[in-house]
């Protein structure tokens, strides 16, 4: 997907507030957006909206010498995600259909997302989690099924992870897989807004159920020849990869090879250009490079 002139404001608006995450100072922040404005002046637009956000960011973090400006809320999500883990672990195993309703709940760890939304809300955190099971039922059938069956029969697969936080879910869908298998769970190189690392992957304890691989780049999103040669490998080796969140498949829903797409639609953007509605639950599968809507197939 290419970034859209209707990204612009939602990139400027998440670079002010990642800079007040780290100083109240009016002052610093202009001069911050005052680079950041001359940057999305010359922006190639002919890029993904995931590569230009990873040159804003790499600006706000050079210019207030914070690695990691969203390790507080990151900290905060993981944490918040372990405390509702017990309940959700409960009841996927009474779900009718325990796969349908870990994949559910996946989903609604995907709401953990401080990019599109920086500010902490804890209702609509709580909101997307109590519709987990009610959105299981939901799924298309044939789609659950040839997803379930095709985790079934691999040897591999890759999961593309997205926010902290949300790890802990995407572990909970893991440990749900039919029949135990080789799982490398993909993280950021590095920060890069509320994005997984591997240090908050081991906190949500993908490590128990997967290996945790870095993609090599600190994009939000997985852009394949930014990423490491090693990664590179993992991914066209991989049998079956599921790609968690937005900025994933704005990335990768032109790429040649079969990827199943698991997020929520909170941008308009997305949602007019491919059909979706915001607050869309997305299983999508998609058979091979597409454009628009072709190839592409969702619950």
């Amino acid at each position: 997907m290419r970034t859209s002139l209707d990204c612009l404001p939602c990139i400027v608006r998440q670079a002010a507030d990642a800079s007040r995450m780290v100083t109240d100072d009016d002052g610093v922040v202009l001069e911050i957006m005052k680079i950041v404005f001359d940057r999305l002046a010359r922006a190639d637009l002919s890029v993904t909206p995931p590569e230009i956000v990873r040159a804003v960011h790499a600006v706000i973090r050079r210019e207030l010498h914070d690695a990691d400006p969203f390790l507080s809320i990151k900290r905060k999500s993981t944490q918040r995600a372990l405390d509702i883990a017990a309940s959700a672990r409960e009841a996927i195993r009474n779900a009718g259909n325990p796969f349908a309703a870990a994949l559910a709940f996946s989903i609604a760890g995907n709401i953990l997302d401080f990019g599109m939304r920086s500010e902490w809300n804890e209702a609509i955190i709580t909101d997307s989690f109590s519709k987990a099971l009610e959105r299981s039922t939901a799924f298309d059938a044939e789609a659950l099924a040839r997803l379930r069956d095709e985790i079934a029969a691999a040897d591999t697969v890759l999961v593309l992870g997205d926010n902290a936080g949300e790890a802990v879910f995407d572990r909970l869908l893991i440990e749900h897989f039919p029949r135990r298998k080789n799982v490398h769970y993909a993280v950021k190189a590095s920060p890069v807004i509320n994005d997984a690392t591997w240090e908050d992957a081991a906190a949500a304890g993908i490590d128990e159920v997967a290996a945790i691989v870095s993609n090599g780049a600190d994009i939000p999103g997985t852009v394949l020849w930014e990423c490491s040669a090693e990664f590179q490998r993992i991914f066209h080796a991989a049998d079956v990869v599921i790609s968690k969140g937005q900025g994933n498949f704005e990335t990768l829903n032109e790429d040649p090879r079969k990827i199943w797409f698991l997020f929520q639609v909170k941008c308009p953007v997305i949602a007019n250009h491919y059909s979706f509605s915001v607050g869309d639950w997305m299983l999508l599968e998609k058979n091979g490079s597409c454009n628009e809507q072709d190839g592409l197939h969702s619950s």
